[in-house]
């Protein structure tokens, strides 16, 4: 084996490497799965937390999924044009609007959520289910160690 050929191989033996480069893969898979369905991962999440918490300000948005404010806006702007969302006026704050999930993004998001499951039945197919658990218990230890906020994905700001 040659000098270049031990270098490459030796990346395969650093975790931070392997997280990256599967990071990077089921990234770039997981927005090909969305586009079909003309979603997002952004948007998604944004979809994902009115699904749990209807009503939120653009504001609350902002602050719980790590989107800039700005960004939040045009977001939301796109979700209202698909008809996924619509604004309405906030009832606790007469200065912003709730956003609304609609009857089509509830019919969207099971779909959407089969893609994600399907993305990782497939990523983990290879392991036992004690193994599969094994393994987001410990992505889960180290994402906590690293402080990154549960469900919130960094690249989505």
């Amino acid at each position: 084996m040659d000098e270049r050929s031990q270098g490459i191989s030796a990346l395969h033996e650093r975790i931070p490497f392997l997280l990256s480069q599967l990071g990077v893969y089921l990234a770039e898979d997981f927005v090909r799965r969305l586009e079909p369905l003309g979603v997002e991962p952004r948007t998604y999440a944004v979809l994902k937390a009115l699904s749990a918490d209807d009503g939120q300000s653009q504001r609350q948005l902002s602050a719980q999924l790590g989107i800039h404010r700005n960004v939040m806006v045009t977001v939301v702007d796109k979700l209202e044009d698909q008809g996924l969302v619509k604004r309405m006026p906030h009832p606790g704050d007469r200065r912003a609007f709730a956003v609304t999930i609609t009857d089509k993004a509830r019919k969207l998001l099971p779909k959407l959520d089969a893609e994600g499951r399907a993305q990782e039945d497939e990523v983990t197919a290879t392991l036992t289910s004690a193994e599969r658990a094994n393994v987001l218990h410990l992505l889960q230890r180290m994402s906590a160690a690293a402080g990154l906020i549960p469900g919130v994905h960094p690249k989505l700001g």
